[in-house]
């Protein structure tokens, strides 16, 4: 019976990525797949849905109690910095400093100021809703096909600023850090060996991504409210419209020294009345604007916690114990059992914070018992469980594909080149570091 339970949930997720790559509805096609998995792990159907601690409800209603105030944040904040014109204002500064001959520096230059707002703790969610405006009128300028916009965040936050660059305040470091025991500046020549590669592969995919678009002819679409920057004069010049995240940015920073927690709330407040003032005069109508920001921000919120929802489902399955002894037993060393852990986990829930939420509150002791570099422990763990969540289950996924108008079948094979492809090439070399004391 347990390894049915093991093939039904290789079975259900296989499913569940063929669905998201149709086109297929998440919350009706995760609802199936988290029944097939409590079907063949002989688990009781009602309490897996809907009953216990571990059902896809609770699952799901947790991480929307948890983070649908930052969904809405980033959006409300996304939908000022789009309707006032500051994107524009923004965008045009850079295109007169980048201009217009370059593609590749203008994915590069959106890669780098996600990468800035990611690493200073802003919340992946927060900074896509506000990166989203800034480079729509930049990808049109450079007649850029959008699925391209895939690429740069894969790079700018779904890569080297999860978990391997040192000190980043993101959760599934947070997690691993905590667990482990070592500080969140832990394991830096690791840490920072490992975001050269990742981002060096990454640039080099990227050029490879734009090339092979150009060879096919592909541009930019523009839809009903993509205007060219030339077009819009009424629009804030460039320090005004920064001024909203640089407060966002300096909030949060600031904040979080003082060891104050749950600070990207704080931020989100400060950034949306900063908006609010700084734009009064350029956005038609503050209701609409708070209104349109709220609205925008659920689908992707909900979209991102069904996949979590399932996940729920599957750790707690008894497929998943057998999973867990399987790889805890496996040969190559500790580290090598660790990744794989993480990244199989990653992989199941659709999240790699939560993967090492999990681990960290129930599998980390015997890892920790070998002897092993903790601090090592926890940079592996982290790296290798961000890459496990980046597939094509993972709740974040829908979310952000929701957010950007994007599909997995144009856009997720970028974010698999980086954040898994890319990912993978540095967790290896760190692995090879631990194994020979480096950290």
């Amino acid at each position: 019976m347990e390894w049915v339970g093991v093939i039904g949930i290789i079975v259900a997720l296989v499913l569940f990525i063929i669905a998201s790559m149709r086109g297929w509805n998440v919350l009706i096609s995760s609802i199936v797949t988290a029944i097939i998995i409590a079907l063949t792990n002989g688990m009781d159907i009602m309490n897996s849905m809907v009953g216990t601690e571990t059902s896809y409800v609770t699952g799901l209603a947790g991480f929307i109690r948890g983070n649908i105030l930052i969904f809405m944040g980033g959006a409300i904040m996304g939908e000022f910095i789009d309707k006032s014109g500051a994107a524009k204002a923004i965008a045009k500064t850079i295109m007169d400093k980048v201009g217009t001959k370059s593609p590749y520096l203008v994915l590069l230059g959106i890669a780098a100021v996600g990468a800035i707002l990611t690493y200073a703790g802003i919340s992946m969610f927060v900074a896509m809703f506000a990166l989203i405006p800034l480079a729509r009128p930049m990808f049109r300028e450079c007649n850029i096909p959008w699925h391209l916009f895939a690429a740069a965040w894969a790079l700018a936050a779904c890569s080297f600023t999860m978990a391997m660059i040192p000190g980043v305040p993101a959760v599934a470091w947070i997690n691993a850090a905590n667990g482990c025991g070592v500080s969140l500046t832990a394991a830096p020549i690791m840490g920072i060996v490992g975001s050269l590669i990742a981002i060096v592969v990454s640039c080099i995919y990227i050029k490879f991504a734009l090339k092979r678009a150009q060879a096919k002819g592909e541009t930019f679409k523009a839809d009903a409210d993509d205007v060219a920057l030339e077009e819009d004069q009424n629009i804030p010049n460039f320090f005004l419209s920064l001024l909203p995240l640089i407060l966002l940015i300096a909030t949060i920073i600031g904040l979080s020294m003082t060891g104050m927690k749950n600070v990207v709330y704080i931020g989100m407040i400060v950034g949306i009345v900063a908006s609010m003032i700084c734009f009064f005069k350029y956005v038609p109508s503050m209701r609409d604007a708070l209104g349109n920001g709220a609205k925008a921000a659920l689908g992707p919120a909900v979209f991102t916690s069904a996949a979590v929802g399932v996940g729920t489902v599957a750790a707690a399955s008894v497929g998943f114990s057998v999973i867990y002894e399987a790889i805890f037993n496996m040969p190559g060393g500790t580290y090598v059992s660790a990744a794989t852990m993480a990244a199989a986990l990653g992989g199941i829930m659709g999240s790699g914070s939560g993967a090492v939420g999990i681990i960290a509150q129930n599998f980390l002791e015997p890892y920790l018992a070998t002897g092993v570099d903790p601090a090592a422990l926890a940079k592996i763990l982290a790296s290798a469980a961000s890459i496990g969540g980046a597939l094509p289950n993972a709740g974040a996924m829908f979310g952000m594909f929701a957010a950007m108008g994007l599909t997995h079948k144009n856009a997720y094979k970028h974010i698999a080149a980086i954040s898994i492809g890319a990912g993978l090439c540095a967790l290896i070399v760190m692995i090879i570091m631990a194994n020979i004391g480096i950290v």
